[in-house]
């Protein structure tokens, strides 16, 4: 599940790595997190961005 409107962050980090990657790894950091939590309802966004925001500090390294 990718969020329209946080595109720029991908695309910045997409000359270090294919962007269909980084959505993987954002995808599946993602998911752990859902899981980590109890897998809640109602805060995918939240835990997208999460993801997204420890997936691209990993990457800009």
């Amino acid at each position: 599940m990718a969020f329209p409107g946080r595109k720029s962050s991908i695309n910045n980090t997409a000359s270090k790595i294919d962007e269909k990657k980084l959505n993987q790894m954002i995808k599946e950091r993602a998911y752990y997190i859902w899981e980590s939590k109890g897998k809640p309802h109602g805060q995918d966004q939240k835990i997208w961005f999460q993801a997204e925001k420890e997936v691209l500090a990993k990457v800009k390294r």
